[in-house]
C-alpha cells in the first residue's frame, strides 16, 4: 500500500477500476459502446486534477453523464468498485480524497439525474 503521488498511480487506479466496470453484471452495459483508449485518459486527467492539482481538465463531467440513464443502482455499484479499487491499492491522505470526492461525485449525480 502506498499514497497515491504521481499521474502513474492516477492510471493504476483507474485503469484497473474500468477493468472491473467492464466485466461487473450490473453497469458493464454502459461500457459496451465506449472507446476506452480514447475516454480512459481523460478520466486520468480528470482525477490527476481533483487529487494531484494537475492542470488541464476542463470538460464538465455531470453534462457528460446526464444522458446515460444512470439508477441508484448503478452509482451504488460505481461507487463501491471505485472504492474497493482505491483500496486495493492506496492509503494516505489522497486515498481518502479520492473517496470522499466519489462520494461527494455520486451524491450530486444521484440528485441531479434521478427522479
Amino acid at each position: 500500500m502506498k499514497a497515491i503521488e504521481s499521474k502513474q498511480d492516477v492510471e493504476l487506479l483507474i485503469d484497473t477500476f474500468y477493468q472491473k466496470l467492464v466485466k461487473d453484471e450490473l453497469v458493464s452495459h454502459f461500457f459496451t459502446k465506449l472507446n476506452l483508449e480514447e475516454h480512459l485518459p481523460k478520466v486520468v486527467q480528470f482525477w490527476s486534477f481533483i487529487l494531484l492539482d494537475e492542470a488541464g481538465y476542463s470538460a464538465n463531467m455531470m453534462e457528460k453523464h446526464a444522458r446515460l440513464n444512470l439508477d441508484e443502482a448503478s452509482f451504488d455499484r460505481w461507487l463501491k468498485l471505485f472504492h474497493e479499487t482505491v483500496d486495493q491499492f492506496f492509503t494516505g491522505e489522497k486515498a481518502e480524497l479520492a473517496k470522499q470526492r466519489s462520494t461527494l461525485i455520486a451524491w450530486t449525480m444521484k440528485t441531479k439525474f434521478i427522479k
